[in-house]
Parts: structure tokens; sequence; C-alpha cells
């Protein structure tokens, strides 16, 4: 049995519009009749590493998504593909749709990411902020919540808004990493602390401990934090239980 025809479009976001510089973000594959549609994106926090970007990033991507999962209505054909390419911005665009045998969606998929999107480096091997972000929106969404990354609320900007409306807010550190000094990290959820106080949103902190071989200065931070949390009423969890965070609205 032959092979189905596909047509393929890498999504690009270029950082600086008066430059030709672009990166990468995902890859986009469609059916030219709409039988099926498919999307695989590099980790969000590969592509930026600054919050509010990520959030635009992360909200085009998981748009598209939904739009090609088929879930709120018909998938996208060739014919919608082409007119999304034209329509399409400045900073974030798509490449013009190219032709591509599909013998099978998934291993199609990850041939194209391997080849057009996959980072070059997996960067740092301890989990940073950026990759725990990226993998606590992944597996809420996964369990069905809603979740906008990188998000202001009134004049504060959060790491995540979960849920309908701005009822429950979350913010992630990492003491992961080997570092001696963590003024950044405290400053980071001092903000936040003091953003839920004027917000009246539910916060909640998710908090990645040192390793075995942190310094010890991580550990006193990591401390202090906690303390903050808990005098503050914010529930604190781990990495792994951020499924939680739904059971906490």
């Amino acid at each position: 049995m032959g092979a189905d025809l596909g047509y393929f479009s890498i999504l690009r976001w270029r950082h600086d519009a008066t430059r030709d510089e672009a990166r990468n973000v995902a890859v986009i594959l469609v059916e030219p009749e709409g039988q099926f549609g498919a999307l695989k994106a590099a980790p969000i926090s590969a592509i930026s590493p600054k919050l509010r970007e990520q959030g635009l990033l992360d909200a085009m991507v998981n748009g598209l998504s939904l739009r090609l999962s088929g879930l709120h209505g018909q998938r996208p054909n060739l014919a919608d593909l082409r007119q999304m390419q034209i329509n399409s911005r400045l900073s974030l665009y798509l490449t013009e749709p190219q032709m591509v045998a599909v013998p099978d969606v998934d291993l199609a998929m990850s041939a194209l990411y391997k080849a057009y999107v996959a980072p070059r480096s997996a960067g740092p091997s301890y989990p940073t902020k950026g990759k725990i972000l990226d993998a606590v929106v992944e597996r809420l969404r996964r369990s069905g919540a809603q979740v906008r990354r990188g998000e202001y609320v009134q004049d504060f900007l959060f790491d995540m808004v979960i849920g309908e409306g701005d009822s429950q807010v979350a913010e992630v550190v990492s003491f992961a990493a080997p570092n001696k000094t963590w003024a950044n990290v405290e400053y980071q959820m001092g903000h936040f602390l003091y953003g839920i106080e004027h917000v009246g949103s539910q916060g909640v902190a998710v908090v990645q401990p040192p390793g075995e071989n942190s310094h010890d200065s991580a550990w006193q931070s990591h401390d202090r934090v906690i303390r903050w949390c808990e005098k503050a009423k914010v529930a604190v969890l781990e990495p792994n239980a951020a499924t939680e965070l739904l059971m906490l609205r």
C-alpha cells in the first residue's frame, strides 16, 4: 500500500522583524483534504528565555495544535494551511507548504521535527525553570486544564494562569542549578507573592529543590522561600506533583 501525500510548513519566529534571523518553532503537517493534521513543537523554553515571549509563542503553538487535532471543528486542509501561511505575521510566520510522503503520520512528524525543529543542544542536564515550566504546562493540559503561560493579570506577569479567568496563578522556581547566589530566584518569588496579594488570585508555587550536590546556599535560599510561602498561605508543590494544582482550586 502506497504512502499518503501530505504537506508540511515550518512555524518560524523572528525576534527582530528588522533582521533576517529566525528560529524554527514547530512543524505542521496536513493532508490535502484534511484527513489528518499534526503539529510538533520545540520546547518553548528552548526558543526564548523571556517569559512574555514564551507566553506569546505558547499561545500560538497551543492554538494551532488544538486546531490541527480537530477537537474544535474540522481539521485544516492544504488550502487552509496556505491561507494561514499567507496571513501569518512578520514575527511569527509559516513557510510555504512543501509536499512530503506520509507512510505513517507519527513517523513522518518525528522525521520532520528532527530535520527542521529539534534544538541542537538539550541544554543543562539539571531541571531549569524553563524545562520545568515546559513540563508542567504540558501535564496540566493533558489533564484537561486550561493554562496560559507568561500572561499578565492586571499589572503582574505570572508564569502560569490556570483555568478560566484568573482565579489561580502559579510560579515556578528551581534551586537545582550549580549556583552560589540565589538573589534572582528570591526576587522572582517575592514578586509573585506580592502580585497575588494585589490581584486576588489563588497562588501556587512549584518549587524544584536543590540536588544532592548543591551548594549550601541553595538549601538556605530554598528554605527561606518555603517559609515565605507558608506565611503567605501559598501551597508549595514539587514539579512531579504539578497536576495537583487542579485539586487545589
